[in-house]
């Protein structure tokens, strides 16, 4: 029976190694012959490069296989690969890039207050923190690195994902209009902002009106106008809203990933914990938005449980 091999360069979405057991199963597709069901097992301890012999093929033409990569800590990763006889054939994919299972992940590495970029720092050092649900009574009152020390890794998260998307240039860089935080939770934040805020989307070619009646303002406000950012996936939104009395302008601003994003045979798009968007979910799709320059990313690394 006629063999081939497969080489495959496998690595997370930050491009680093997979570390721990992995599994590789093959599964010849009906209308190929000449191929056999197989598995295989590795123990990688910082490789990237592996190589997968003997997998049984058709001679000449070849055997069209299914190939699913499993990690403990990573989503399922699957895509269709042809196995030629006598020689090293390399992943139909490319590189192969796991995404991360955010129920795996029970903390994360994060900059001091002192690394953090400038946007954010501003926003934590001018924070006027109100706790309008019980949750966010722990922050009641903090600011800069005490807030920052006080977030835990889920609002940790979420705050950095937001700053690095609005930071962007796919979201015209307005975190700039992000003047004080007020309210962080793990799928979003409420902030004061510039009253030429609203204007300033409206003329961007970056952001589009959006529907702004799946959010609930603050107490105390009316919603007003919302926008989205243009790009095709990792969507920021932007939903104003204006304080009754005083006439304050705000913003609830999150992540959105409504149309779905292609990670081998899966299509992935919000996962919700409790009800709520998952940050570590929302910092994947990030990446997977832009996987050639990585320029969305939030700068923190998973710690796996």
């Amino acid at each position: 029976m006629a063999t081939g091999s497969l080489k495959l360069r496998i690595t997370d979405l930050l491009d680093r190694p997979i570390e721990g057991r992995l599994q590789i199963d093959f599964q010849p597709e009906r209308q190929s012959p000449g191929g056999t069901r197989m598995a295989v097992t590795f123990s990688l301890t910082g490789e990237t490069t592996i190589v997968v012999n003997g997998l049984q093929c058709r001679g000449g033409p070849g055997t069209l296989y299914a190939v699913r990569i499993t990690s403990k800590n990573f989503r399922p990763y699957a895509f269709f690969q042809l196995i030629a006889e006598q020689r090293h054939n390399t992943a139909s994919d490319g590189t192969v890039r796991l995404m991360t299972n955010p129920k795996r992940v029970k903390d994360i590495e994060a900059p001091s207050f002192s690394r953090l970029r400038s946007a954010v720092r501003r926003v934590l050092d001018a924070a006027d923190m109100q706790a309008t649900k019980t949750e966010d009574r722990d922050l009641s009152e903090l600011r800069a690195g005490a807030l920052y020390g006080a977030l835990g890794p889920l609002r940790k998260a979420s705050l950095l994902n937001i700053f690095t998307k609005a930071s962007h240039v796919s979201s015209d860089r307005c975190a700039r209009f992000l003047s004080s935080l007020t309210v962080l939770r793990q799928d979003r934040c409420f902030c004061a902002v510039d009253a030429t805020m609203p204007e300033f989307l409206r003329r961007s070619a970056k952001f589009r009106s959006a529907r702004s009646t799946l959010h609930q303002p603050l107490s105390g406000f009316v919603l007003e106008d919302s926008f989205k950012s243009a790009d095709a996936h990792a969507n920021l939104q932007v939903t104003f809203m204006r304080h009754q009395q005083t006439g304050a302008l705000s913003a609830d601003v999150d992540i959105d990933e409504s149309r779905g994003i292609e990670h081998g045979f899966e299509v992935i798009r919000n996962a919700v914990t409790s009800g709520r968007t998952n940050p570590y979910l929302i910092r994947e799709l990030m990446l997977l938005s832009d996987p050639v320059e990585r320029s969305l990313v939030p700068g923190y690394r998973f710690v796996f449980g």
